[in-house]
């Protein structure tokens, strides 16, 4: 998008497409091992030749048809610059791109489904997720999937354990020498996965950082990981969305153990349908790769992925989300940076607990869509 325009591509140059005479988005299909965020980049850029430096994330759509084969399309929107616009390939092998101006988009030959979340992307709208079927070409019925599942983070939004990773990262960062007197000066360590952080911040390469999150960990596991505090309400935020309906996860880049013993020790376990963490051997690091071991593990649950939301503290919560193609909310109380994750797509943000439950009460009250 860009200033008041929607780039759209007109499909009219392959041969037996169903999308052909039609007006769409820039896109296409998932390569081998591609996370949602990977697919996007890789697609936009064949098909336009600039890779906007933003997305974000607004939803699932799934295409049901008795006639072509079903579609479960990932939602995206990025806004781009004039100088990005200007180095825009129009001419491709899919078709012909041009910007229309958003108030003239309805009058294109529209799938008519399309019109439903189009309507909602110009009107505002964060979370966009339907199920549209056909029968050939024409709409037979739409529904809007609500959000059922809440994926909640654990550092920095449930459990305020910034005192034991910033005294555990000071320890381990004396073992090479780099000595910090105040501890809370290493608040950057709440969030992100310690390899990322020794690596970025440090410069360490894989094996040094290993070793330092060795050391980390030889003061972490006996002491650091109970220097914490339960942030208030959460109890009380978690006990009213299971009250209304909703199953409720964490998906955590600390590793899987430590959180189910922070969750004994709270008190909180039974309050939680799935507990997915990171594994100490690496295998499980980042935000995407514990929120695709969550999928892994519920593969049988239908459109399970669509009906996701993640709630947590730091950008890195915000990009994971979006890499693998759920909505998130972020809350101000942790270690992140508020407007970096409303930049990078946080449908929304919690000043606390207790405003999560009308967050996604609002989230789920569904578009008007009389069209």
């Amino acid at each position: 998008m860009n200033n008041g325009r929607t780039l759209m591509l007109y499909r009219g140059s392959k041969e037996n497409d169903v999308n052909e005479g039609k007006w769409i988005g820039v896109g296409g299909k998932f390569e081998q091992g591609e996370t949602a965020g990977e697919c996007l980049s890789r697609e936009v850029l064949e098909e336009t030749g600039i890779r906007p430096s933003l997305f974000a994330f607004r939803g699932i759509l799934y295409f049901r048809n008795d006639r072509y084969e079903d579609e479960e399309i990932y939602l995206y929107t990025a806004d781009i610059s004039d100088e990005e616009a200007a180095g825009i390939r129009y001419d491709c092998t899919e078709g012909t791109l041009r910007f229309v101006d958003n108030d003239s988009i309805f009058g294109l030959d529209l799938w008519e489904g399309d019109r439903f979340f189009l309507k909602d992307l110009m009107s505002g709208r964060k979370r966009i997720s339907y199920e549209l079927t056909y029968e050939g070409d024409r709409l037979t019925g739409h529904r809007v999937i609500p959000v059922t599942e809440i994926l909640f983070d654990l550092d920095g939004t449930l459990i305020d354990t910034g005192e034991g990773i910033m005294k555990c990262a000071q320890y381990s960062l004396e073992s090479i020498g780099i000595r910090t007197e105040d501890y809370h000066d290493l608040s950057f360590f709440v969030g992100p996965p310690l390899m990322y952080t020794y690596m970025h911040r440090y410069g360490a390469d894989e094996a040094q950082a290993r070793e330092l999150v060795e050391k980390y960990r030889e003061r972490y596991n006996p002491t650091g990981v109970l220097e914490c505090e339960l942030y208030p309400g959460v109890r009380e935020c978690i006990e009213e969305l299971r009250d209304m309906g909703y199953h409720i996860a964490i998906a955590s880049s600390k590793p899987e153990h430590m959180c189910i013993r922070l969750l004994e020790h709270f008190g909180l376990s039974d309050l939680f349908d799935e507990v997915v963490g990171s594994t100490p051997d690496g295998r499980i690091d980042t935000k995407t790769e514990v929120l695709n071991e969550l999928f892994r593990r519920k593969a049988s649950e239908e459109e399970y992925i669509s009906r996701c939301i993640l709630i947590g503290d730091t950008g890195f919560d915000i990009r994971g989300a979006s890499d693998v193609g759920i909505s998130s909310v972020g809350v101000s109380f942790g270690y992140g940076d508020v407007a970096e994750m409303s930049t990078l797509g946080a449908v929304a943000i919690a000043e606390s607990m207790a405003d999560i439950p009308g967050i996604i009460r609002e989230i789920n009250a569904g578009p008007e869509n009389d069209l």
